[in-house]
C-alpha cells in the first residue's frame, strides 16, 4: 500500500507516519509525506530514518502538480486542516488521479454540500472519500453508528469531550491549536427539535463528569460537523436533536477568553501605524512562534457520546466513552486522532469499506474492525446502557 499524506509536517501528521511505520509494517510499501515547508517535513523524514518514508515539497494550491503527486498512490490522507475551497480541490484532484481520501479535519456545511455533489462521480470510478475522519469528528461519528444500531429509533445524540494535562508543559497555552480558538467565537449549529438552529459562542452549557483524572467540566456547544451529518445519517431513526459540546480545561478557557476580550481573536481589519491587520493573524502569527515544547507530555483526553431512543419501545439511554491515556510520546489530541487515517487507509486498501462516493464515517465505515484496531492502540470504547422504567 502506498499512502500519500498532506500536511506531513503536521502534529496529527506525525501520529499517522508513527502508526503506518510502526503497526502492521508490511501492508505499507511507501509513504510520501508531502508539506509546503520542505524542510519541516525533510526534519519530520530524518527522524524516522526509515527507507519507507519519502519527503515531498507541495504547494496543494498547484492543482496540476497536486493530481500528479497523487497518481499512484491508494491512499491520500489529507491532514491539512484547511477548510473550504482548498479543501474540495484536494477532493477533486483525487477523483482526477483516481484514489481513495481520507479527510482529517472538518468541512462546513455548504463546504461538505459541494463535496457530495462529486459523489457519483467518485462511485462510479469505484472510490471513496470519507469526511471528517479524525477524533471529532471521526471517532465520535463511529460511536454515534454503534449506538444507532442498538436502537430502534434514537431521538438525541449529545457527544462531549474534554481532556487534562498531567505534565510540565513549557507553553504559555498548552493547547495552541487555531481551530480551538475559533470554537470560542463562532456561533455553533446545533440540531434542535428536528431544526438546525445558530447559537451564541459558549453556549449551551452543560455541566459533564468526565473519568478521573478529567473529572468534572462545564462543557459549551461548538461548531463541528457531526451535528448535520448524524441529523442526516440518522433521519429515519427520528433524530431531533444533536449538539457537540467542548469541556476545556479551565485554565485553558481562562486565558482564551482574555485573548477574545482583548480583541485579539477579531478578523476584522485593524489599523496599526497606518497599516491594516488582522488580529487574529497576529495572534496565530505568535503561537507560531513558540519554542518546541519541552518538559515531559503527560496529558489523558476522553470522548463522550450519549444516545437516548427505544429498543423493543422501551425508552433507553446508551452511553460510549472512550478514554486515552499517554501514549507513546504522542500528546492525547495525536493519539486519539492520528491513527483514525492511517486504520481506515489499511481498511480501504483491504476492500473492507464498500461504500463509495463521497461520505461522512458513520454511513460508510463498519465501526466494529475500526474500534478492534483502536484498541491495539490503547483506545477502548466502553458502552453502558440504562432502561427507564
Amino acid at each position: 500500500m502506498k499512502v500519500l499524506v498532506l500536511g506531513g509536517a503536521g502534529r496529527m501528521a506525525y501520529a499517522t507516519m508513527k502508526d503506518l511505520l510502526e503497526i502492521d509494517t508490511d501492508e505499507v510499501s511507501k509513504v510520501v509525506i508531502a508539506d509546503i515547508n520542505y524542510e519541516k517535513v525533510k526534519n519530520v523524514a530524518d527522524k524516522f530514518q526509515n527507507e519507507k518514508l519519502v519527503p515531498v515539497c507541495i504547494d496543494i494550491a498547484e492543482y496540476a502538480k497536486l493530481v500528479d503527486l497523487m497518481k499512484g498512490s491508494d491512499v491520500v490522507i489529507d491532514s491539512t486542516y484547511v477548510s473550504g475551497t482548498t479543501s474540495l480541490s484536494i477532493i477533486k484532484a483525487a477523483l482526477e488521479a483516481r484514489v481513495h481520501v481520507i479527510n482529517l479535519g472538518q468541512l462546513g456545511k455548504e463546504e461538505e454540500k459541494q463535496a457530495a455533489t462529486m459523489s457519483d462521480a467518485f462511485t462510479k470510478a469505484g472510490l471513496s472519500v470519507i469526511l471528517g475522519l479524525g477524533s471529532s469528528p471521526g471517532i465520535s461519528n463511529l460511536m454515534v453508528r454503534e449506538l444507532a444500531d442498538r436502537l430502534d429509533t434514537m431521538n438525541t445524540v449529545e457527544i462531549s469531550f474534554a481532556y487534562e494535562s498531567v505534565g510540565t508543559s513549557t507553553l504559555p497555552i498548552k493547547e495552541p491549536f487555531a481551530f480551538a480558538f475559533e470554537e470560542f467565537v463562532e456561533h455553533p449549529l446545533i440540531f434542535q427539535d428536528a431544526k438546525f438552529v445558530t447559537i451564541p459562542p459558549q453556549s449551551g452549557i452543560q455541566y459533564i463528569e468526565f473519568p478521573a483524572p478529567i473529572g468534572m467540566r462545564p462543557a459549551f456547544c461548538i461548531p463541528h460537523s457531526e451535528v448535520w451529518t448524524v441529523a442526516e445519517t440518522f433521519e429515519e431513526k427520528g433524530i431531533k436533536n444533536v449538539s457537540v459540546r467542548a469541556g476545556f480545561a479551565p485554565d485553558f478557557v481562562k486565558k482564551v477568553n482574555f485573548l477574545v476580550d482583548c480583541g485579539l481573536m477579531s478578523h476584522k481589519p485593524l489599523k496599526v501605524g497606518g497599516i491594516d491587520v488582522i488580529p487574529s493573524d497576529v495572534l496565530f502569527s505568535c503561537l507560531a512562534q513558540l519554542p518546541p515544547e519541552e518538559g515531559e507530555v503527560v496529558d489523558y483526553g476522553c470522548t463522550l457520546v450519549v444516545a437516548v431512543g427505544t429498543k423493543n419501545k422501551e425508552k433507553v439511554e446508551y452511553k460510549a466513552l472512550m478514554l486515552n491515556r499517554p501514549y507513546k510520546g504522542l500528546t492525547n489530541a495525536q493519539h486519539r486522532t492520528g491513527h483514525s487515517p492511517s486504520i481506515t487507509a489499511r481498511m480501504l486498501y483491504k476492500g473492507e469499506i464498500k461504500t463509495k462516493g463521497v461520505f461522512p464515517p458513520e454511513r460508510g465505515v463498519d465501526p466494529k474492525p475500526f474500534f478492534r484496531e483502536l484498541t491495539k492502540r490503547e483506545l477502548e470504547i466502553a458502552v453502558t446502557s440504562r432502561t427507564f422504567v
